[in-house]
């Protein structure tokens, strides 16, 4: 099994996190603009990263511009 790490870059996939989950808490804004300063928080973050990962995997494909 490989995985694509292309996607994005570290402050991108936090930005587009906010857009894609739409109502985000304070606490989880705090952690995606600050970042994590303990455990407990990184374990947030991972989880927050592993949902962005299957919203952005839900999302419908950007199809080309066919128009003549």
């Amino acid at each position: 099994m490989t995985i694509d790490w292309k996607e994005s870059n570290e402050a991108e996939w936090q930005k587009e996190s906010k857009q894609l989950k739409g109502t985000v808490s304070i606490d989880d804004l705090k952690l995606l603009d600050e970042g994590a300063s303990t455990m407990k928080e990184a374990w947030r973050l991972g989880a927050l990263y592993a949902e962005y990962k299957r919203l952005k995997r839900n999302q419908p494909p950007d199809l080309p511009d066919i128009k003549r």
